[in-house]
């Protein structure tokens, strides 16, 4: 019998019609953890969003998925899979770069957008002000320093953009090494030297139990005062009560967040009226044909190997 695969991915109807069309497989579409429990003892692989893997899924999984061997992500992010684990025998590969270029686009906008202070004149243009008096002077990202905290593939699509405008980037990442986006790649305990160094720093690492609260008071208190931050990570990187302090002292000049701690920002949470912050909601990886386009590739490749026997592509666990 052909392996049976499922895809729990809502709006992906490209991919939906991608992986029906393969005659050598069997194909389940889900839409919630009623319908994983109905069909996981059955399922061969599964294709979803990472981050549905909660505990409870998790839990669904270890306990019903005697069959199952691959998942595939159709995101890069799998801090889900890291925390809750996955049963022997299961592989995990995730979308690889697929997103990198948008993800680094938003993070370049957030970090211009800060730097311009357009959030501050937008405030006048609702006001049909033409008015120049901002209360923090402009800026540029020409000749400033910007830290990049994690070289993976955003990090280094981020690097790439950064160079454009004229700026130094110090990437931080796990060691030391060369590289030909970055001015410089140190290792994750030299952090807080180059912090004190960076007109802004810009979170791009994946979450894990020794990144939580990486950029903590310590962290934030060591950067050049004026200094400005974007996130579009995972919002567990940052702690969320020393960032309010920071921007509320002035010690930070802004923030651009597209993904907070806690996930979603509920309405009447102090984050939302903090000085000089922008929030958009987790929305850097949306928006690009491009994208989904090297996700299908992505996944096409991975079910490919995988009926054969060949080793898969862009695994992350075990």
């Amino acid at each position: 019998m052909p392996p049976l695969i499922l895809l729990w991915s809502p709006l992906d109807d490209y991919l939906a019609a991608m992986l029906s069309a393969v005659p050598a497989i069997r194909f389940g579409r889900i839409a919630s953890k009623q319908d994983l429990a109905g069909m996981v003892a059955e399922a061969d692989g599964m294709v979803m969003l990472g981050h549905f893997y909660t505990a409870d899924i998790a839990a669904l999984v270890r306990e019903k998925a005697t069959r199952l061997r691959w998942i595939q992500l159709t995101t890069a992010g799998y801090d889900g899979f890291s925390f809750h684990g996955v049963p022997d025998g299961v592989v995990v590969t995730n979308a690889g770069r697929s997103h990198s270029p948008m993800v680094a686009e938003h993070a370049v906008t957030l970090l211009c957008a800060l730097t311009r202070r357009l959030h501050l004149l937008a405030e006048r243009q609702i006001l049909h002000a033409f008015d120049r008096q901002i209360p923090q002077p402009l800026a540029t990202l020409e000749d400033a320093t910007v830290v990049v905290l994690g070289y993976g593939g955003i990090g280094r699509e981020t690097a790439r953009r950064l160079k454009a405008f004229g700026a130094r980037v110090i990437a931080v990442a796990r060691s030391a090494r060369a590289d030909d986006l970055a001015d410089a790649v140190v290792a994750s305990p030299d952090l807080h030297a180059v912090l004190a160094r960076a007109d802004a720093l810009v979170v791009t690492a994946a979450l894990t139990e020794e990144t939580r609260g990486m950029i903590d008071a310590t962290a934030l208190a060591a950067m050049k005062p004026g200094g400005l931050l974007v996130n579009i990570a995972r919002g567990g990187l940052v702690d969320t009560r020393a960032l309010m302090q920071a921007l509320h002292s002035g010690h930070l000049a802004g923030a651009g967040l597209d993904v907070t701690d806690p996930e979603p920002l509920p309405p009447g949470h102090p984050l939302w009226t903090c000085p000089n912050v922008i929030i958009t909601p987790h929305v850097a990886g949306i928006g690009s044909q491009a994208v989904r386009r090297r996700i299908a590739e992505t996944v096409r490749g991975n079910l490919d190997r995988f009926l054969t026997g060949t080793p898969l592509t862009c695994q992350v666990l075990p």
